[in-house]
Parts: C-alpha cells; sequence; structure tokens
C-alpha cells in the first residue's frame, strides 16, 4: 500500500486516538512459571476468596481470581458459570465476556475487569447455541428457531442473518457443540435429519443433505469438517476416518502453529488402528496421523473422568486448555487440574487446582453445573472456569490467570480477511489494561506485503519504516502510562482498495515497548512488552 494510498485509511487524528485501543499480546511460553513435571502434587485447603479477590495456587503456580457471586434464583441451582468448553467466553478484543447465570440468562461482564455490565436479550435453542465472532467484538452470533440471529452489544439489539425455510423444526449444532471457523464464516447445522455447512459472508449453503448423525463440526480453516468421527471437505464429501474408538467423546477442532487443522479428543480407549489413549490426543484433520500430548505414552496417567477440552486460544494456535476431574481429593497426577498444553510442541504443563466435583457434587440438584468447562480468551493468557469450590451448593466462575499474562492485552482486527478493488475495509484497535506500574511506548503501523517496509502512524502523520530497521520505528505515543486499569475500543475507519496497491497479505501491528527501546536499532530481549496483530488479503 503506498503512502497516498494508505493516509486517508488512517487520519492522524484517529492515530492519536490510538491511546485508547490495540491487538492480542501472546506470550510464547504460556507454561513459563508454572509445574511441568508428572509427579503428584497434592492439593491443600484454601479458602475460597471473595468476590474480585485471588488466590495463588499452593502447588501448581496459576493463579484463581472468583469474579461471580451466584446468588438464590427461585426454582434454580445458584450457579454462574462458562457457557461451554467449545463456547468463546471473550470477545475478539477480550473486552466482553459472556457467562451464564443458571435460572436468569447469559450475562455480560467487562472482559478485563470483571464487573457485571446486564443480561443478554437474547433465547438462543440452547444455552450453547452462542458464538463471539473471531475478529469483530460487536457480533454474537446465536441460533433462535430456524434463524441465525446476530446481536451486537453496542446496541443491544438482534437482526436475522438468515432464516433457514426449509428446516421444520430448529436449527442445531448437534448435541456437542463447537465453535465456528476462525474467521466466523462457516457453521454447522442441522435440522431434523437435513445437515448443511452455512457460509456467512456469500450467504450461501454448501454440502447439505440428509444424516443420521451429527452435523459437521468446521474445522478453524472453515476448509474442513468433522462428524461422527469422519473428515468432510466444504461439501460434506467424507475423506477419512479418524482413528477414534469413540467419536463422540468431548473434543474441540483446533489449529496448530503450522496453521493444520486438528480434532483435539480425550480417548480412554486405544483407536482400531492403534491410535493412542491419552486426556489429550490430536487428529490432523488432513492426513489423519494421530499423537497423543498427554496420556500413558508420554508419561502421563491414564485419562481420568471428567475431562473437557478447549482450542479456543484461537490468538495462540496449538495452545489447549484442559479441566480435569478424576478425584475430587486432588490427590493423584491430573485429578482437578487444569492443564495447558502446547499441542504444536507437546510442552504440557499443569496450572492449577480448580477444586470442583463436578457431576459429584451431592448439594446441586443439577451437578452438571459444578463441571468446570474451562475455556481460553483468545490469547490464552486467561482462562474462565466454573467450581463449587469443594463441594459446596453455589457454583461460581473464576479466571485462571497465567503468569504468562503480560496484563495488557492488544488486539485489532477488520471487518473481513480479505477484500478486492472497490471494496471498503474496516478496521479497529482496542486494548485491555490491568492497571501495573509499566510506562510504555505504543507503535502502530501496516506491514506491506513484502514482510518488511511498513507505514507507521506517527503525531506527525504516516511515515515509512522497515521491521530490519528498527530504528526507524516511530512510535505513534511515547511514555504512555498503564498504571491506571481501562479497557477501551475504537474504530479506525474505513479505507476503499483501489487497484494501486500491491497484492498480497498486509498486517496491522499494534506493540507496547519499553520507552526508546529501538532508538539503538536493535531487537534486544525484554523491548517488547506486548504486541498483536491481524493480517488481511488484498487480491485485484
Amino acid at each position: 500500500m503506498s503512502r497516498a494510498a494508505y493516509s486517508p485509511f488512517v487520519p492522524v487524528a484517529v492515530a492519536l486516538a490510538f491511546l485508547c485501543l490495540a491487538p492480542p499480546s501472546v506470550p510464547a511460553d504460556l507454561c513459563q512459571g508454572l509445574v511441568s513435571d508428572r509427579l503428584a502434587h497434592p492439593m491443600t485447603p484454601v479458602a475460597k476468596p471473595a468476590v474480585g479477590q485471588a488466590v495463588r495456587d499452593p502447588q501448581l503456580g496459576g493463579t484463581l481470581r472468583r469474579i461471580t457471586a451466584a446468588g438464590p434464583v427461585p426454582g434454580s441451582d445458584s450457579a454462574v458459570v462458562p457457557v461451554y468448553s467449545t463456547v468463546s467466553a471473550w470477545t475478539a478484543d477480550e473486552s466482553l465476556l459472556l457467562l451464564y447465570h443458571v435460572g436468569r440468562g447469559h450475562e455480560l461482564y467487562d472482559g478485563r475487569t470483571y464487573r457485571f455490565l446486564r443480561g443478554v436479550p437474547i433465547a438462543p435453542n440452547d444455552i450453547e447455541n452462542v458464538y463471539w465472532h473471531a475478529t469483530d467484538p460487536d457480533v454474537l452470533y446465536y441460533l433462535s428457531g430456524t434463524s441465525l440471529m446476530r446481536y451486537r452489544p453496542s446496541t443491544g439489539a438482534s437482526e436475522t442473518v438468515r432464516t433457514f425455510s426449509f428446516c421444520s423444526g430448529p436449527i442445531t449444532p448437534g448435541s456437542d457443540p463447537t465453535f465456528t471457523s476462525w474467521d466466523s464464516d462457516v457453521f454447522g447445522l442441522k435440522c431434523g435429519s437435513t445437515a448443511f455447512y452455512y457460509h456467512v459472508a456469500s450467504n450461501s449453503l454448501t454440502g447439505t443433505g440428509t444424516t443420521a448423525g451429527e452435523p459437521p463440526k468446521p474445522a478453524p480453516s472453515g476448509t474442513l469438517g468433522v462428524a461422527d468421527g469422519w473428515v468432510y471437505d466444504v461439501n460434506r464429501k467424507a475423506l477419512r476416518h479418524l482413528d477414534v474408538a469413540n467419536p463422540h467423546e468431548h473434543a474441540c477442532p483446533g489449529r496448530l502453529a503450522n496453521g493444520r487443522d486438528v480434532w483435539s479428543t480425550v480417548a480412554f480407549d486405544p483407536g482400531p488402528a492403534g491410535s493412542g489413549v491419552g486426556s489429550l490426543v490430536t487428529f490432523d484433520l488432513q492426513n489423519g496421523a494421530s499423537r497423543v500430548i498427554v496420556g500413558p505414552a508420554t508419561g502421563w496417567p491414564y485419562p481420568p473422568s471428567g475431562t473437557h477440552v478447549s482450542t479456543l486460544a484461537y490468538r495462540a494456535p496449538g495452545w489447549t486448555f484442559l479441566s480435569i476431574v478424576g478425584s475430587g481429593t486432588g490427590t493423584g497426577v491430573l485429578d482437578d487440574e487444569l492443564v495447558v498444553a502446547d499441542a504444536s510442541t507437546g510442552n504440557v504443563c499443569r496450572a492449577a487446582h480448580h477444586r470442583s466435583l463436578g457431576d459429584e457434587n451431592t448439594r446441586l440438584a443439577v451437578p452438571y453445573w459444578a463441571e468446570p468447562h474451562v475455556v481460553p480468551s483468545p490469547t490464552g493468557t486467561r482462562a474462565v472456569l466454573a467450581s463449587d469450590w469443594g463441594g459446596g451448593a453455589t457454583v461460581d466462575t473464576y479466571v485462571l490467570e497465567l503468569p504468562a499474562d503480560p496484563g495488557v492485552t492488544l488486539t485489532t482486527g477488520t471487518d473481513r480477511a480479505a477484500y478486492r478493488t472497490g471494496q471498503a475495509m474496516t478496521s479497529w484497535f482496542a486494548i485491555a489494561n490491568a492497571a501495573h506500574t509499566a510506562t510504555v511506548d505504543l507503535l502502530l503501523f501496516m506491514v506491506l506485503p513484502d514482510g518488511d517496509q511498513v507505514s507507521l502512524v506517527t503525531p506527525a502523520g504516516v511515515k515509512a519504516g522497515r521491521l530490519s530497521q528498527p530504528a526507524s520505528l516511530v512510535p505513534a505515543a511515547t511514555g504512555v502510562s498503564l498504571a491506571t486499569a481501562f479497557n477501551v475500543r475504537q474504530s479506525l475507519g474505513t479505507y476503499t482498495w483501489t487497484s494501486t496497491e500491491a497484492p498480497g497479505t498486509y498486517a496491522w501491528v499494534l506493540a507496547a515497548i519499553r520507552p526508546g527501546s529501538l532508538a539503538d536499532g536493535r531487537y534486544d530481549s525484554g523491548d517488547v512488552i506486548a504486541s498483536g496483530s491481524s493480517a488481511v488479503a488484498f487480491i485485484r
């Protein structure tokens, strides 16, 4: 993108508003500061924290912060919980958090301070039939009757995306729902015996046909799906069968750091062709190859009961979170534990004891609410989970805060992933900051398709720079204090693509760096405190 083409896209006045915005900060290793051995670390008693307070797990190193206080609801258990382990809890920019209040409905919370905001006026077919958009934080999709709906938190209004008029009954993502494709374009749905993919951008259906089983669960790429152990393409043509003993165990589609789609599942029995057993076993959807990440083959115990899998750290591909109940006493390896694993490398760590009995709770009318159902934030630096804190009569939501959490979450996005000549692109930035002592300089720039040239937003206007020349990266703002907590999102306006820009992949980048740290022309360890990016393609 030339400087002339770029300038009207990011006016200087908007650039200065960059102080109130940003993209996600993903540490290279979410396991830093956590226990990675395979030894028993028996859980010891810890008093239940007050709302807003946190306790550090004495054995495993993670921090659990209580964020709700479930009060009595006539005719219902007292429980405020994450929706499900395969349902994203945070918006794309992590500014909002969606929870389910039993007996009342879905509720919105501030994504960083965890302050209750309001109830959500939606009526999905099932409490799990809700989907945050993976790039637009102002879109929550949900299934209602025979329609796919779009709710906007900014206005509190819902609108119909599409009504599937051929359906005589409600649409469903299946008995164990999963997320959409990671561009939020592809849904796998079913009504009656008819299964199909729905593509939002083109408002089209593919693979429509009858099935006695599950609808396809879209893979992150949107080009593949999984149903009943089979891998399908976008036309629902069967490509291969995964070597799973039970295709209906708790599972979640995911993506590795190399971009390959995987099916991440718990496996209590070996597959017919010999695939392994474990609390986390992955299957490559492109070739069917399996790998045990957490299981006897890698030195871990046979999978305990009550295991749920979540791959929804979609800005940190490969990182997978497990909530495992097993023995509620927390005495054995993996019992009552929250596990973080990098399915790309096989690195595994243990974050905290969740202290919930799950289905073994005897004080709830519906003990299901005590299942932890851990789900990470898009960056993976935090996760939400439910806990009855030792078999109590109430269930609250807690946030697992990892030592790797930088305390400031930078996010950016555009309204779509690819553009052609004449199409308008809308961009936004956001920042979610927890109060801490850091002072930073903020960089905001777009990387051009050659991967080196950048167009920088600066107080003096748009300037050219190069990633290979760190000293050329002029900050958009200097000396910004992060001492006060804030959580803000702002639009960067629109830009209409012309035929003058180079085709290829562009990327917005926002970074918080140590003040003046790039002036020496080098990238040194510790220079970058937090950073994030989002890519868009221009196709002439």
